[in-house]
């Protein structure tokens, strides 16, 4: 289902024929001075932003494939780290190991190590608190890198399965890697798409909507407020969508 504003681009482009139309019906009269209200530069408006609409589209579709990808490949990091956890318990390792490795699963599990809110004094605002989640891909790669290497350095650390070994754990940490490169290369055309949509329909200079307002405002002054033509041109409706 498209999302609201995909909607709304589309219906600020559609309302732009429109108004072509409706000013094309007007005949030899309609002749404005602001070769930016010509019909041939309407026309041209139209076209640029139906294409700049359809770029988003094309380049949107290989960025959510491989966002998908990544995020199913994501999607076992949080168990794969509690398995790893209890190897690491079960293994002998030293205290101080396994609470190095508890401070690191953790952070990948998004979770606080002291879930216990201290209560605000009276009087005092609450303090602003600093996200722990740290949730973010790339931060999730770094802790993971963190905890293979603990386990590489911890002699003791020897599983005999072959998923919790630290050979496969690298190998799943380079595919993470992979996929979240992969995914940025996408966004790319995909964000830049989206900055030239907006460009061509809500820059305040040369956009879509503030044209649409000047041709309102050209027949305004051709026909007059109570006329039937700028009633009719004036009920189409153009909105800035961020």
């Amino acid at each position: 289902m498209a999302s609201s504003s995909e909607v709304g681009h589309a219906k600020n482009i559609s309302n732009l024929e429109t108004m072509i139309s409706y000013c094309t019906g007007y005949g030899a009269a309609y002749n404005p001075s602001n070769p930016e209200l010509t019909l041939q530069a309407l026309a041209t408006l139209h076209t640029e932003s139906k294409a700049a609409l359809k770029l988003v589209k094309t380049t949107e579709r290989p960025f959510k494939d491989v966002e998908g990808q990544r995020k199913l490949l994501f999607k076992n990091l949080k168990p794969l780290a509690t398995k790893v956890m209890g190897a690491i318990r079960s293994s002998g390792a030293p205290e101080t190991v396994v609470e190095n490795a508890e401070t690191i699963n953790r952070k990948i599990q998004g979770r606080r190590a002291n879930t216990k809110e201290e209560p605000t004094p009276e009087g005092e605002k609450p303090k602003n608190k600093i996200s722990v989640s740290q949730q973010s891909f790339d931060l999730q790669i770094d802790h993971l890198d963190k905890l293979i290497e603990l386990t590489t350095v911890e002699p003791k650390y020897n599983p005999n399965e072959t998923p919790l070994q630290v050979a496969t754990l690298n190998n799943y940490k380079t595919a993470l890697e992979n996929i979240n490169t992969i995914v940025k290369n996408a966004y790319t055309p995909y964000s830049n798409a989206m900055i030239a949509r907006n460009k061509k329909l809500y820059d305040p200079e040369i956009g879509l909507v503030d044209r649409t307002q000047l041709v309102k405002n050209y027949v305004k002054s051709l026909y007059g407020a109570s006329s039937s033509e700028y009633k009719q041109i004036n009920k189409l409706r153009f909105k800035n969508i961020e």
